[in-house]
This record gives structure tokens, C-alpha cells and sequence, in this order.
């Protein structure tokens, strides 16, 4: 009996010992595995996109305005080579008055429309109500942004969709224009055939060198302004952000007045004034013709004086 019961104690802790030993690796990689996929993904996902994820700031029936993240890019098919990282001014403290003075100056030009220009060769790139929207979106941006964030702003209107990007780096506004007027989830292939400007042309800055890492999408159209030319420059300076002639909707009902239209509005005027004056002159005249006319009439109604009767003379021989 007890030869027979010591065997039963020793084997049950070997086979105990034995079965979660058999069995712990087929439990173990499971979960690890999921883990290096996921990893492994989002490192894919991360370097096939570029750019971190977006930032929402804030959106409307509008459009939306948001942060976007870039991070060091190594050389790829859309990129000629390695780009260092991006580090703007960030983050920066642009009053929304500053951020709508740069909106309401940024003009298009390349775009086929029946009206004519502004006269300067352009079209203002942004509504005034599309500038109420965007300025203090985009100045909160700023304010939060992080060196290695741009700001990215889309407005829509009418079912297409006008976007880009704008960074401050020190002293100097960047802007770039993705889609204008375009399709959503289209590429927009009139985009080589446009150009930005900005009015009054002295703000923007004319012999721009950008650096590598600020060239991010070559293609894409780009214009550079001092934030220093444009704080100086006087309110009735700077470009009235009115309707563009695409959009058609009606302008501003109290829109400042610009050295242009104060112009207008003086030869309007003067023209005023002739139109008065030679209106006076012809009254003038018509009285006098009237006058006239009177004493022609009183001058006919006269009774005819009557004729005296010629002498009577005698004939010679008569008593």
C-alpha cells in the first residue's frame, strides 16, 4: 500500500508542472503579433502620408481651417530628396485685423472669367465674407501652432473648394494654393496656370529665396508677404476684401472707401454738377423762347390800324 500510493504524489506535480508549460506559447504570440501589425502599420501609414494628422481649429458651412503636422521626409518619387525638418515661427501672435489684411490683400491671376479685373491683372482670392470666417480661425491657429505645424484653410461655395496652406517663418507670411474653385477629392489641373499677387504690391516680398525644407509641394503656386510692410501700411492703403466676380454674390453693404473709388465718386460729382448746371441753362432758355413766343402771339392779335384815304383832286376845267 505504500509502494503503491508514493508514485501517484510524485507524478501529479510533473504532469502539473508539465501542461501550462506545453501550452504557454501557443497563448503568448498571439497578442504580440497584433501588436508588431499594428505598429508596423502605422509606421507604413505614417511614412507613405508624409505628415502627421490634422489639427481641427474650427469649421462652418464656410469652410474649416485646421493645423497640420510635418515631420522629416526622406527622398521619394514626389520629392527630388531628403527634406530637413520643417520649423516655422510658430507659435505667433497675429491679431485677426492683421490675419484679414493678408486675406483681403491676396489676389489670383490665370483665371478665365467674362467681367473684367480689378485692372492690376487679378481677382481677389477670398470673398469678404469668406475673410470674416477665416481670420480670426486662422489667427487661433497661429497663436497655437508649434514650429513644426502650418495652417491649413479650405473655403467651399457652390459645391468646389478653394484650400492651400500659410506658415509665418520670422518676418515673412507663406502662402500656398492647393485647389481653387476645384471639385472636392480632385486635383485641380489648372493649378500651373495660376499665380498669387497681393495689393498694394509693396507688401509682398519680390526677391524671395526660399529654403528646401519650405518647398513642400513644388507645384503648387506660392507667394511670399512681409508681416512688417503690411502692418505699416495705412487702412484706406490696404485692399478692400470684396466679392470675387466667380462667386457673384452681392458686395459689402458698407464697404470702405479706397483712394480709387473716392476718385470715382469725385468725377461722379463733378459730372453731377454739369448735368445741374447745363439743366439750369436750358430752363433758361426754354423761358426765353417762351417769352419770345408770348410777344409774337400779342404782336399778331393786334387790330390793324385803318389806312387814310388818299385826297381827292379836280379835274382841270371842272366849276
Amino acid at each position: 500500500m505504500q509502494f503503491g500510493w508514493r508514485p501517484m504524489v510524485q507524478s501529479a506535480p510533473v504532469q502539473t508542472e508539465f501542461t501550462p508549460t506545453r501550452n504557454r506559447p501557443r497563448r503568448c504570440p498571439a497578442p504580440l503579433g497584433l501588436a508588431m501589425g499594428a505598429l508596423l502599420s502605422c509606421l507604413l501609414l505614417s511614412a507613405c502620408n508624409g505628415t502627421g494628422n490634422l489639427i481641427r481649429i474650427g469649421d462652418g458651412p464656410l469652410g474649416a481651417v485646421s493645423l497640420e503636422r510635418l515631420g522629416t521626409r526622406g527622398t521619394t518619387a514626389r520629392y527630388s530628396g531628403p527634406l530637413s525638418i520643417f520649423h516655422a515661427s510658430h507659435p505667433a501672435d497675429i491679431s485677426p485685423a492683421q490675419t484679414a489684411r493678408l486675406l483681403s490683400g491676396l489676389h489670383i491671376s490665370g483665371v478665365e472669367q467674362v467681367k473684367p479685373t480689378d485692372g492690376q491683372g487679378g481677382y481677389p482670392l477670398f470673398s469678404h465674407e469668406e475673410v470674416e470666417f477665416l481670420a480670426p480661425l486662422i489667427s487661433k491657429a497661429l497663436t497655437e501652432a508649434e514650429p513644426n505645424q502650418r495652417v491649413k484653410f479650405s473655403v467651399k461655395d457652390d459645391g468646389v473648394v478653394t484650400d492651400g496652406t500659410l506658415y509665418l517663418y520670422r518676418n515673412v507670411f507663406r502662402v500656398t494654393l492647393a485647389h481653387y474653385r476645384a471639385k472636392p477629392g480632385q486635383t485641380d489641373a489648372r493649378l500651373s496656370s495660376y499665380g498669387l499677387a497681393f495689393r498694394p504690391e509693396q507688401a509682398a516680398v519680390k526677391a524671395d529665396a526660399p529654403q528646401s525644407w519650405m518647398i513642400i509641394e513644388p507645384e503648387q503656386p506660392r507667394i511670399a508677404i512681409s508681416i512688417n510692410a503690411l502692418n505699416q501700411l495705412p487702412p484706406a492703403a490696404a485692399s478692400q476684401p470684396v466679392q470675387p466676380i466667380a462667386v457673384g454674390e452681392a458686395p459689402s453693404a458698407h464697404p470702405a472707401t479706397t483712394p480709387d473709388q473716392s476718385r470715382l465718386q469725385q468725377e461722379l460729382q463733378t459730372t453731377k454738377d454739369l448735368v445741374v448746371k447745363q439743366a439750369e441753362e436750358l430752363q433758361r432758355v426754354k423761358e426765353e423762347l417762351e417769352q419770345v413766343r408770348k410777344q409774337l402771339a400779342e404782336k399778331d392779335s393786334a387790330p390793324a390800324k385803318a389806312k387814310p384815304k388818299a385826297s381827292s383832286k379836280k379835274q382841270p376845267g371842272n366849276p
